[in-house]
């Protein structure tokens, strides 16, 4: 064995502090590693690629189309060459669209009105307290209507169950 059996060098070293992490520790290093890699990759692909991920977007080109007037040249080599250009035309069938589905709205029925209104400083500690005093259901605005009484925050307090 050469060094009397002690290990040296960069790679041994490494592995004690790989091993000196922890498994959080590895997780979190293994989990930065691929997170790094990701942006690399994603900058390596944007920069090859950039229409966007927008497919079926025309390509365009600074040449010229055939048939255009440019302006003559005046030296020969810089004629400009023909080139051909082919036209595609897609046809696409439409198929009509289904009927919106049909929607059916309830409309809830005006409240009675009152007949005898409760004093003004009137104050109900529970929904069974209005009850017994025939007060329910509370309107806000009304004498004894108070936001602990009505649980929903629809302006209704003390008002009876109606079932799923």
């Amino acid at each position: 064995m050469v060094g009397n059996g002690r290990r040296r060098g960069p790679l041994w070293r490494m592995r004690r502090k790989w091993a000196s992490l922890g498994l959080l520790g590895r997780i979190l290093v293994v989990a930065l590693g691929l997170f790094a890699a990701f942006v690399l990759l994603g900058g390596v692909l944007s920069a090859i690629d950039p229409s966007d991920g927008e497919p079926g977007s025309p390509a365009t080109s600074d040449t010229p189309a055939v048939g255009t007037s440019t302006a003559l040249p005046t030296h020969p080599v810089d004629i400009p060459t023909a080139t051909a250009t082919a036209t595609a035309t897609a046809t696409v069938t439409v198929a009509p669209s289904p009927p919106p589905a049909r929607t059916v709205t309830k409309t809830a029925e005006a409240p009675e009105p009152r007949t005898t209104a409760p004093a003004p400083d009137v104050y109900y500690e529970n929904c069974d307290e209005a009850r017994a005093a025939g007060a329910a259901p509370l309107y806000r605005g009304e004498p004894g209507y108070g936001p602990h009484l009505d649980r929903d925050g629809d302006g209704v307090a003390c008002e009876p169950y109606a079932g799923p």
